[in-house]
């Protein structure tokens, strides 16, 4: 048994100034003749220009996310955390110091017990409080102001908690992805809710 083979549909010019019907005699065929072919060549030539140049972005964005070390992930997870601590913070003064929140110098994201002796509280948010570049740079933290502030906010248990035993963690490229979506999200959220 032989198959008939498809007969292509008629199909309209796409040259405004032409109009006519034709049956195309290619896969995609748009015009009737090359000479209609050639006088719409400006119009798609700019959708091709844009499509082309869309796709080389994205091709060039997925690239540059294959090559991305691990290191670039937590510095953007750490990075969109801090800046929600610092805006989670922003009506509360220096952790380690009596700094009121009005203070004109520059707000840290600061760790209660370090990231270096304690990796697996970097994330945690009873961990993290906003302190002034004072304290966090140069006076390490000020840790003997800071643990009395952060009794007071968040309980002499939370505290414990934090200084007693816990479980390593290694974040993987996954974790520090979802990291960072969550808090950049939390970050739009409390500024919706301040404005």
């Amino acid at each position: 048994m032989r198959i008939a083979p498809k007969v292509p549909k008629p199909k309209t010019c796409k040259n405004p100034a032409c109009g006519t019907s034709f049956v195309p005699q290619r896969l995609g065929q748009k015009v009737c003749s090359p000479a209609c072919g050639l006088a719409t060549k400006d119009v798609n030539a700019e959708k091709a220009r844009k499509a082309l140049s869309e796709v080389g972005r994205k091709e060039l964005q997925a690239a540059k996310e294959r090559v991305k070390p691990k290191g670039q992930y937590m510095r953007e997870a750490q990075s969109a955390f801090n800046a929600w601590v610092r805006l989670r913070d922003a009506a509360l003064g220096c952790v380690s110091c009596d700094k009121p929140a009005t203070w004109p110098g520059q707000w840290h994201a600061s760790h209660f017990r370090s990231v270096g002796s304690s990796p697996e509280h970097r994330f945690n948010p009873l961990n993290v409080h906003k302190a002034c570049s004072v304290c966090n740079n140069h006076l390490s933290g000020n840790i003997l102001g800071y643990r009395p502030e952060l009794e007071r906010r968040i309980g002499i248990e939370a505290v414990e908690a934090l200084l007693g035993p816990s479980e390593p963690r290694k974040y993987t490229v996954e974790d520090l992805k979802v990291i960072t979506a969550e808090y950049r999200a939390k970050t739009r959220e409390l500024k919706r809710a301040a404005a």
